[in-house]
């Protein structure tokens, strides 16, 4: 796709074709091969048994004598049946694969996209819900639009071009009837097509809803417990599922509506196969051998008929989720992330702040803040709620840039830096713990390749150790979601032992230490000291007795 455009449901599809050129055309012409001797089998065995009832048949199958011409005849059943395996391979290592590769393809993508959405559009437009939903139901209904789906529709090309050919071959008077009902079927096809795609839009889009509502349930199910209101999100989350499994079931019925609607016209064509054909037998305007080869053709015309249902429902479901991937790559990034900015190049200088201001409308949050940080030193936040002690870290951090005033990291400006090199630089810990459903240590190390023994001595600083060997299955102990077989304290340290794996140049603390007693506090505070003695530390917190080993303190919140 030409830089600037705008992704579209075909845009996507065809820059992903145009990509793997030579595995569709080689896949297409494997489908074209399959076809061809599909329609070969039954016209070899019905001339198979017109050279027994002494039929008519090709010259090219006449050998010295009858049982001469029949093995003849039998090789080239074997061979074409060996080449029909054959090209059945072929395009299920190609097209079938490109199915897979798709998905991953779409994936990368997402999260390639993500990455550098703004907050706000995080918040809103793609939330956890919504990131979910598209990353696996719309790219799994995507994702067959470039594979198993485009098998169906070669299929229904060749095989159904072939056998009308091969039909016309035999008998053109039968054929004609036979194909009478086929112009009928598209009208009604069309309808269904446009019913089908309004339920499955409304399926993914409820979905979306109850994947929010899914993971809200499981991030205050703490909180559920202190109110005893476990019970009224269970029926709402029941009342959620079964909603949408009514639209979804819905949604499926409706595609089943294709098969009926198909099998009708294949109904119609045996019809007619058995009373005319029949009758042209008896009067011996056809052979036996070409009655038979044409009831194989009605069976192999069968086949793209009731995948053309399949393909108008898959490719509507597909162009939907399509869509919906395409508006979220049609999202702008926020520049301040996306944007390619210098290198991080340490100084002795850490942070100079000087008049920095920051409103959200008429909320003055952040007001001519100044004070300098040097290499190595320790700096304490101190405030009340709201007085700003978060959004001045998130500015620290680069993550909030919109600010007035000046705020150099190493001597540049630090809006000059792009957003890579400062997650690289500077470790910032939150207050609020976020952990993946996954194990211990894959929640420590994350992308980094540690050892146990550098696991270990970071939850040792962290004080979670002996927490952590308490359980059966140590490093390898699956955490709920949002680490939700944790307490709040547990949850704090291990968040801090991720940061601590990193061994940060700068980290930043945002009160991350306040579900933790007084005792752990001192303990983890006096490892941090010792343990980062050439880092440069903030500290936010709102017990000044936590910021005991700092060189300075900042008040916010104070005039």
């Amino acid at each position: 796709m030409i830089a600037g455009m705008k992704s579209t449901a075909r845009s996507l599809w065809t820059d992903f074709v145009k990509q793997h050129w030579i595995i569709y055309v080689l896949g297409m012409l494997s489908v074209a091969i399959t076809a061809i001797t599909q329609v070969l089998l039954p016209m070899l065995i019905g001339w198979g048994i017109d050279l027994f009832k002494g039929g008519p048949i090709p010259e090219f199958f006449l050998q010295k004598s009858q049982k001469a011409s029949f093995e003849w005849i039998f090789f080239i059943i074997f061979i074409n049946v060996i080449i029909m395996m054959l090209a059945r391979s072929g395009w299920r290592i190609t097209l079938g694969r490109t199915t897979h590769k798709s998905s991953a393809h779409y994936k990368a993508k997402i999260w390639q996209h993500a990455r550098y959405l703004s907050r706000s559009d995080l918040n809103t437009k793609f939330t956890i819900g919504n990131l979910m939903n598209l990353s696996t139901s719309d790219v799994g209904a995507a994702r067959f639009l470039h594979g198993f789906t485009l098998i169906g529709l070669f299929d229904v090309i060749f095989l159904g071009l072939f056998s009308l050919i091969a039909m016309f071959y035999v008998n053109w008077q039968m054929a004609i009837f036979v194909l009478i009902i086929v112009p009928i079927l598209p009208y009604f096809i069309y309808k269904l097509t446009k019913l089908e795609m309004h339920r499955w839009e409304k399926t993914q889009e409820f979905l979306t809803k109850f994947n929010e509502q899914v993971s809200r349930a499981i991030e205050t199910v703490r909180l559920q417990r202190l109110t005893q209101t476990g019970e009224f999100w269970k029926k709402r989350l029941e009342a959620s599922a079964n909603d949408y499994r009514r639209k979804r079931l819905l949604s499926i019925f409706t595609s089943f509506r294709y098969y009926p609607l198909i099998g009708l016209g294949t109904l119609f064509s045996y019809l007619v196969l058995f009373g005319v054909g029949i009758y042209q037998v008896f009067n011996n305007v056809i052979s036996v051998g070409e009655f038979v080869a044409f009831q194989g053709f009605v069976f192999l015309l069968q086949e793209p008929l009731m995948e053309a249902g399949y393909i108008v429902s898959e490719v509507q479901k597909g162009r939907t989720s399509m869509r919906r991937l395409a508006d979220m790559f049609n999202t702008g990034s926020d520049p301040a992330i996306k944007q390619i900015g210098e290198d991080v190049i340490a100084q002795q200088k850490v942070f100079s702040v000087q008049g920095l201001n920051l409103s959200y409308e008429d909320n003055h949050v952040l007001k001519n803040i100044s004070f300098d940080l040097y290499e190595s030193e320790r700096l304490g936040i101190l405030g009340p709620i709201g007085s700003g002690k978060s959004t001045l870290l998130e500015v620290l951090a680069g993550l909030n840039q919109n600010y007035t005033g000046d705020v150099y990291f190493n001597d540049k400006d630090i809006r000059v830096y792009s957003h890579e090199a400062l997650r690289k630089e500077i470790v910032l810990v939150q207050q609020k713990s976020f952990l993946f459903a996954d194990t211990v240590r894959n929640n420590i190390c994350l992308d980094l390749e540690v050892s146990d023994s550098q696991i270990w001595e970071v939850l040792e600083l962290a004080c979670l150790a002996e927490d952590i060997r308490s359980f059966e299955l140590g490093l390898d102990t699956s955490l709920g979601e949002w680490g939700i077989n944790l307490s709040g304290g547990q949850k704090q340290r291990l968040t801090l032992a991720r940061a601590l794996i990193r061994s940060p140049r700068y980290l930043l603390l945002d009160d991350c230490l306040s579900a933790v007693d007084t005792v752990t506090e001192d303990r983890i505070l006096k490892n941090l000291n010792n343990y980062l003695k050439n880092s440069t530390l903030i500290w936010v917190a709102h017990r000044r007795s936590t910021l005991k080993y700092c060189d300075q303190i900042l008040e916010l919140g104070h005039e």
